[in-house]
């Protein structure tokens, strides 16, 4: 059985929130990606034949929980140290603590999108890791933003994980000298998700309607976060102004329909409103 579209654009919102919960919690970027994987793949076995779950977030934090804490188990018994990783591992390991009433609300995505670019990776590195990890894109979609052989990129993620774990990069806000430029590189992946949903590199549909969604999902939440931020006010009135002519822009023969020839009906009036106002 295969997931409806609003299921997936479900998993798709979800899965980098999940993964910015793991990280904060364990502090391993790519065994948490490795374990946020899997309960994707075990949610698009499962709901198609038992439902969506009630507390869809709830379940996949569940599953990718316990996949996180049986690799670390496996990979303590491949190597001998199966004590010191279980010493090392946190004692909420299954059970998230009760929410601390008194502390400041996290942002786990937008830290995620932080950590991603930490400046102990290059520029190239920090926008194929993020738009890997919180955009959704497969290793080939990013390769092919980067123009770039898919096995080059798979090679360049990797390093880029290993590279934070040597660094000890941390899942916690940045110091304010150096928030600037990350955000500078969060806003530059968040243009790049838009454009290979806008213009797709692969497959048979000139647009991939998820990922300008996606896109304008999370610069609708930096924006939410940072609303005194012009860059970021600036881009999301580009993303909107461009995605209100989506419905236009290809014909029923499924060419691309000139900006002149467009039927300016089709244009989405709410969301060039929106850009309007966000540029004004």
């Amino acid at each position: 059985m295969s997931l409806d579209e609003a299921t997936a654009d479900l998993l798709r919102r979800l899965a980098p929130q999940v993964l910015g919960t793991l990280v904060r919690r364990y502090g391993d970027f790519a065994t948490a990606e490795d374990a946020v994987q899997e309960a994707l793949v075990a949610a698009v076995e499962a709901w198609p034949r038992e439902g969506v779950p009630e507390h869809p977030s709830g379940w996949l934090h569940t599953v990718a929980a316990r996949r996180y804490v049986d690799q670390v188990r496996t990979e303590a018994a491949r190597t001998r140290r199966e004590r010191n990783a279980h010493d090392a591992l946190p004692r909420d390991a299954l059970v998230a603590p009760p929410p601390d009433a008194t502390a400041p609300p996290r942002d786990d995505l937008l830290e995620l999108f932080l950590l991603c670019c930490h400046p102990a990776l290059p520029a190239p590195a920090q926008l194929a890791l993020t738009l890997r990890a919180v955009g959704g894109l497969t290793t080939a979609e990013v390769a092919a933003a980067f123009l770039v052989p898919e096995k080059t990129m798979g090679q360049r993620i990797v390093r880029a994980k290993q590279r934070l774990r040597e660094a000890g990069a941390r899942f916690a806000p940045p110091q304010a000298a150096d928030r600037g430029r990350r955000l500078a590189v969060v806003r530059q992946v968040l243009y790049l998700m838009f454009n290979e949903g806008y213009s797709a590199s692969s497959g048979p549909e000139l647009r991939r309607a998820d990922l300008t969604r996606q896109a304008l999902r999370l610069t609708r939440r930096l924006h939410e976060r940072l609303p005194d931020d012009g860059e970021t006010a600036g881009l999301l009135a580009l993303m909107l102004l461009t995605e209100a002519r989506a419905a236009a822009r290809v014909g029923p023969d499924g060419d691309l329909v000139p900006l002149a020839d467009q039927d300016r009906r089709w244009w989405d009036r709410a969301a060039i409103a929106e850009g309007c106002a966000l540029v004004a």
